[in-house]
């Protein structure tokens, strides 16, 4: 295990790595960190542990893979549960998504990812992270814990791709989310975008940094090419959105584990955060794509 890894995600990545081997002997070949901690922005007990993971070819035709995956995502419920107890969430766990030993090199919007798991959730055909943001990400801070090193995987990030990625995101993502948190939760309609922005105990702060941060983040990305954690992308909706800085203050709070501001109200978070998310989109959106810069395969 690289020793650059906070020995707390160390830990959890070899105990979910002693599961993947105990449930898919020979399964996983190859494996890396992606996400915050990649970027160097990783924050104990309030980051996600994203991994990129390599399935052998030979699993591929096995019927029981998918079973297999499950199975693994189940191993992670302990820690799940424990992580939600103590108010670390899904950061107590590894969130997966796999893909296969002859897909590696293909451009990341052409891979077929063959499943993915986040926190409580499995899914069986799809993964957002097989992206051209998380496969730069990959190449430009990736840590490998298991096989090759990156460098050697033949990465293609297809880096012309990541702001057209990105435009598409926003309009596709994040403006119905922020249309969403425009209707009475009561009359939102059953999706995973209700769930994400009500909940038993109402619109809480950790939904208010992931609804803020990450249209900043985007924003940010489309703007300069570079891709940046929750806490930079706070500070810089700060410096380019100043008007919503009460709740933007609100995010960073969370973010950064401090105590969430007293002002903006609580019943005023939701109002505030879909007309932040509609100001930054509108603003990235409106603003001429600069030139992208060409690099080299990884």
């Amino acid at each position: 295990m690289r020793s650059q890894l906070p020995p707390d995600v160390a830990t959890a990545i070899r105990s979910y790595l002693r599961s993947a081997d105990r449930i898919l002997p020979g399964g996983i070949i190859a494996c890396a960190v992606t996400g915050s901690i990649a970027l160097g922005a990783y924050r104990p007990g309030r980051s996600d542990i994203d991994l990129v993971a390599v399935i052998a070819d030979e699993y591929r035709t096995r019927p029981d893979l998918l079973r297999r995956l499950r199975l693994l995502h189940l191993s992670q419920v302990p820690r799940l549960v424990v992580g939600a107890a103590r108010g670390r969430g899904v950061s107590a766990c590894c969130n997966t998504v796999f893909i296969a030993e002859s897909e590696v090199g293909q451009p990341v919007t052409e891979i077929p990812p063959i499943a993915s798991h986040t926190g409580e959730i499995f899914d069986p055909s799809g993964a957002f992270d097989v992206n051209p943001v998380t496969w730069k990400e990959l190449v430009e801070g990736g840590i490998t814990v298991r096989g090759r090193p990156i460098a050697e995987w033949d990465v293609d990030a297809e880096p012309e791709a990541l702001r057209p990625w990105i435009s598409r995101n926003l309009r596709e993502y994040w403006t119905p989310l922020a249309a969403q948190l425009r209707v009475r939760p009561s009359r939102t309609p059953g999706t995973l975008l209700r769930r994400l922005v009500t909940s038993p105990r109402g619109f809480s702060a950790g939904t208010v940094a992931w609804c803020v941060l990450g249209p900043a983040r985007m924003r940010r990305t489309l703007a300069t090419g570079e891709i940046i954690g929750k806490e930079e992308a706070g500070l810089h909706a700060l410096t380019a959105f100043p008007q919503h800085a009460p709740i933007t203050e609100v995010a960073l709070a969370q973010v950064r584990g401090a105590r969430i501001p007293s002002a903006p109200s609580r019943r005023q978070w939701r109002g505030l955060t879909a007309s932040a998310i509609e100001d930054m989109i509108e603003d990235a959106l409106r603003s001429p794509l600069p030139p992208v810069p060409t690099s080299p395969r990884q």
